[in-house]
Formats: C-alpha cells, structure tokens, sequence
C-alpha cells in the first residue's frame, strides 16, 4: 500500500513546484490596489455579490451617470483588467447594480524604472562610464511592490514574486554570479545576482552590488570580467501582466528596457609632492576617468616622478673658522720643538 502511494506523493510534490509562485497574489481585498493588465484576478470580495462595476473622474458628482462602466462576467474570480478597457481609468471603482456604491478596487497604471547606482556618491549613473573600481548597484523605483502584502492580497506568500533582473557582459553572455575577489582565493565570495528580488517597498537597492570586484583574476591568471558595456534590464509579471502590454507601451509599465553602463579601466596616476629639501618624494596614485596633467597615464606599473635628491652645504660661523686656524697653529708650533 505504501508503495502504490509513493507515487502518487511524487506526483502532488511535482504540481506544487510547478504552480507559478505568484498564483497566490490573483485574489484581491475589497478597494486594494490593481494594476492595469493583470489576468485572471479574483475581484469577488471587493464585489460582495455585486456584477456591475463603475467609474468616476475623481471630484465627480456620483449621483450622475458614471464616465464609464463594465459588467463582471462569472462573479469576479477571473477578471481582466485588459489595457484597451482600464487605460486612462486610473483610480477608484465603485460597485453600480445596486445602491450603495462600495469600493471595489483602486487601479493603478503599473510602472517601473531600474536605474544603476553609484553608491560612493549617491547619483545615478545609467548610461554613464565609470571606472572598473567604482562601487555600484542597481535600484528600482516600482508602484507594483504593494502586492506583496497579505493585508491586500489575502492569499499571499512570503515567497511569492513577480519581479525579474538580468545582468549581461560586453560580450552578450548572462551573468549568474559574481566575484568579491580572486577566484580561489579562501577570502573570496561568490554571490548569486539577485535575479529575482522580493521588492516590498520601493526604491528596492540590490544590497551585494558594491561587494563586486570586477578586477577578480580567474584561476587562469586572466581577468573574469572585461571592460567595456554591461546591461541590467528589470521586469514585473504580476498575474501575467508582461503578455497584457504591447512592445510599445512595455517599457515604463513592465519592463524598465535596457540599461546600460560602461566601464573603462582606472587611470593611475601618480604626482609629485613638494618636500623638504633631501627627502625622497613619495607617489601618489589617484583613480580618475580623464587625463591628467603634468602627470602621465601608467599602461602598466605606475611611475613615481622622481626628484633629484639635493646636498646642501651652508658657510660656517667667522668664530669656528678662527679657532680652527688657532688649533692649526698651535700644533704647528708644538711640532717644531719636537
């Protein structure tokens, strides 16, 4: 008997690993936030038995016909918030068969924007060149995180997410992880690239991102990442949201497009520092992405400008001079009598 069940376990554990993570987040909580372009969303609580739903531009005598309305087909467990319908209908919408109006949702037009950070100075840098040293990150700015959120979508999983980040090299390859030092190197972490965050607020920061050194030699002895352009693109599938948009209107409501940054390698400089005189200078050594002048670009190994180093001889006192040509005389005398 046992036997003839562990099949049938094998097959209910495969369902569950199989079921998108976000089917949980479909069913809403009465006047909860949507966003236009969500399929099969269950609207029955904010309905309570209701079929017509209503809107109003926002100020709008109520008691006047709406600007617009839709019947909800089979009690709202499958309802589609279809693009050519909802746009340009943002905000609350009213239950309308039967008095009174009640909430039933607040719609949203979603939005998204991914932009790469630089962390030392706090800016934005997308579509910049920095060095290879830099310390950067991404960041997310999205209206969409508030369907993380048990209070508004009834079902929820801590588990569950809709958002996606990718991350590609110069060279078109995708990256999965990065390196916090040398390959090999026991100090060395290898941290998976947040591919797949849970975003519950908004702005959303990847946290590992300054931990990434693109300087990293491989066991090899060659470098793992190279210079040149590397293109994050983020993504939000709330209820199959992405299928919704045209490639047209895509960018901004679900996907952020490509985003781009450039790095280039560090210029070493180094520049001389005024001593005292018979002091050996010491190199300076800056990391900038311009020229400099006087100093010169290294293309290996930075060179230190060197000063000469100077021997300085000062007169001496008139009174050490004649005491030495007393001393000189005195021995002279001495020498002749003896």
């Amino acid at each position: 008997m046992l036997a003839r069940r562990i099949p049938l376990v094998f097959l209910l554990l495969m369902f569950l690993i199989l079921i998108p993570a976000h089917a949980s987040l479909a069913k809403v909580a009465a006047g909860a936030p949507v966003f236009i372009g969500e399929q099969n969303l269950d609207i029955s609580l904010g309905l309570n038995g209701h079929t017509v739903i209503a809107w109003w531009p926002p100020g709008a005598d109520m008691s006047g016909d709406p600007s617009i309305s839709v019947t909800v087909p089979g009690n709202g467990r499958s309802f589609y918030l279809d693009p050519a319908v909802f746009s340009g209908y943002t905000g609350t919408w009213y239950t309308h068969d039967a008095k009174p109006d009640i909430p039933v949702f607040v719609l949203y037009q979603p939005q998204i924007k991914l932009s790469i950070w630089d962390v030392d100075t706090n800016t934005d840098i997308t579509g910049q060149s920095v060095p290879m040293s830099a310390n950067i990150t991404y960041r997310i700015d999205t209206n969409v995180y508030t369907a993380l959120n048990y209070t508004l979508r009834p079902n929820y999983n801590p588990t569950d997410g809709f958002f996606a980040v990718t991350l590609t090299s110069p060279s078109g390859m995708n990256i999965p992880q990065i390196f916090t030092g040398n390959v090999g190197d026991p100090a060395t972490r290898i941290i998976a690239f947040n591919n797949a965050p849970i975003i519950r607020s908004s702005p959303y920061i990847w946290q590992d991102g300054p931990s990434w050194d693109r300087y990293a030699i491989s066991t090899d002895g060659g470098r793992v990442y190279s210079t040149g352009t590397y293109t994050f693109v983020a993504t939000q599938d709330l209820n199959g949201m992405m299928s919704s948009y045209s490639d047209a209107t895509a960018i901004g409501n679900v996907t952020s497009g490509d985003k781009t940054v450039t790095f280039i390698a560090d210029v070493i400089t180094s520049s001389p520092t005024v001593l005292q005189s018979g002091t050996a200078p010491a190199a300076t050594m800056t990391a900038t992405t311009g020229t400099t002048s006087p100093t010169q670009q290294a293309t290996g190994q930075p060179t230190a400008t060197i000063i000469p180093k100077k021997t300085t001889f000062s007169p001496l006192p008139p009174e050490i001079i004649f005491l030495g040509i007393g001393i000189a005389a005195l021995v002279a005398v001495i020498r002749r009598k003896y």
